[in-house]
């Protein structure tokens, strides 16, 4: 037996690396793989399922006001901010406009004036000093100064900025010290009257009317959801689109949704109660036809498995995909897969009303049989799967030190042989 000297023995360590590195080390790991994909599933349960009708709107306001300046004025007062509630008839904003300020100082001056003449004039026609007729004209000029002063008052209003109905102010457009007219200065909105305007085919007319119970749910967050109710369908439909406006009603005391926002909305037209419901994320359509996964426990369908296995193995042929894998150096390398037989099974089915996260099945699997939900995506027919809770397949335990060493000695007595 030849000794190696303790440098080389070093280097040639060195070398050769770990020795779990190796290719048969890599066969190894790649044989000891689980060959069972992880799927997650849900029971066929009894349930209610909706038909619905679904578009997507835009929010808005029954009430909605964009107000603009009457006349041209520097702003010098703004009384209200974006966020304030405001009653009707509340001055949000106060413009300055020197001539229609100087207009209603002439046209009060010229009233008192009128006013003044006409006293004068009708005690002397008292006196029979005047006629009649300069008398009339007095009066008539007098009512003219009022009017005029009326006027001027209703002309100088312009410059306040006024709002018409009791909501929110959701825009202000001015600034202090701007010339401000001919351009929107507020938005003010009703919050607590909101709607949404939907446009639907013409043939979904028929299942249409007023009081029809509908779900908005905003189109950036699934979260967001506020009940609703058809309130108006208009008589007519459009005959370049071939559609009909459908106005919704929200009822959202809470003011989750806001006027701008995207939504879809799905009215409620009929309902099945007490029927067979799947959920929506287990169908998938193989040639146009709805088609689920069940999972069933069958130890003799497994035990068939290996069968097959083993004689591909015996054939040198690899084993089928997930129910063990094959080296080239040892093709009956066998992989031991703990926990219970798990097949998934493709099963086409007949469906019904399809609503929000679940479809109704009219023709399928029975009640309570779990369908994968999870996982499926390019599965095949009868392929072995495991639950989340299914024990894994472990790899083998290393050796002990001492039957290394004694297969090492051996070796190397074979090779000094």
């Amino acid at each position: 037996m030849h000794l190696l000297s303790l440098p080389l023995f070093t280097a040639l360590l060195a070398c050769s690396g770990n020795p779990d590195d190796g290719p048969d080390s890599q066969e190894k790991n790649r044989a000891i793989t689980d060959p069972r994909p992880l799927v997650e599933v849900e029971p066929v349960a009894r349930g209610a399922v909706a038909d619905l009708l679904i578009s997507n709107g835009i929010v808005e306001s029954e009430a909605q006001a964009d107000l603009v300046p009457e006349a041209t004025g520097t702003v010098v007062a703004i009384k209200a901010e974006e966020g304030d509630k405001v009653r009707k008839g509340q001055v949000l904003a106060v413009l300055e406009n020197a001539s229609l300020d100087a207009g209603l100082a002439r046209a009060e001056a010229e009233l008192a004036r009128a006013q003044a003449e006409l006293d004068r004039v009708n005690g002397l026609h008292v006196k029979g000093a005047v006629s009649d007729r300069e008398l009339q004209e007095a009066k008539y000029a007098e009512r003219s100064a009022e009017v005029a002063l009326k006027e001027a008052r209703g002309t100088q209003g312009h410059t306040r900025i006024v709002s018409p109905i009791q909501g929110t102010v959701s825009i202000r457009e001015l600034q202090y010290g701007e010339v401000a007219g001919g351009q929107r200065a507020f938005q003010v909105v009703d919050l607590n009257r909101l709607r949404v305007v939907i446009k639907l085919p013409e043939r979904d007319l028929v299942r249409l009317h007023v009081g029809q119970d509908a779900s908005l749910v905003s189109l950036y967050d699934d979260e967001t959801r506020v009940p609703g109710r058809v309130t108006r369908i208009s008589p007519t439909v459009d005959a370049q689109t071939g559609t009909v406006r459908v106005t919704v009603a929200l009822e959202d005391p809470g003011q989750l949704l806001r006027p701008g926002q995207f939504v879809s909305v799905r009215i409620e037209v009929d309902r099945h109660d007490d029927v067979l419901v799947v959920p929506s994320r287990a169908v998938f359509y193989e040639e146009g036809d709805p088609t689920v996964f069940v999972v069933t426990t069958d130890p003799a369908a497994c035990e068939e498995k290996k069968e097959e296995a083993e004689q591909a193995a015996e054939k040198k042929a690899p084993k089928k995909k997930g129910w063990g894998r094959a080296s080239e150096e040892n093709p009956a390398l066998e992989i031991e897969i703990p926990g219970p037989c798990r097949m998934a099974r493709k099963v086409s089915v007949t469906l019904g009303f399809a609503g929000e996260d679940t479809v109704e099945m009219s023709e399928g699997p029975e009640q309570d049989a779990q369908l994968i939900v999870v996982g499926q995506s390019g599965m095949r027919d009868e392929t072995r799967v495991r639950l989340a809770g299914d024990p894994k397949v472990q790899p083998p335990e290393p050796e002990p030190e001492s039957t290394l060493n004694a297969n090492a000695a051996s070796n190397d007595e074979e090779q000094e042989g």
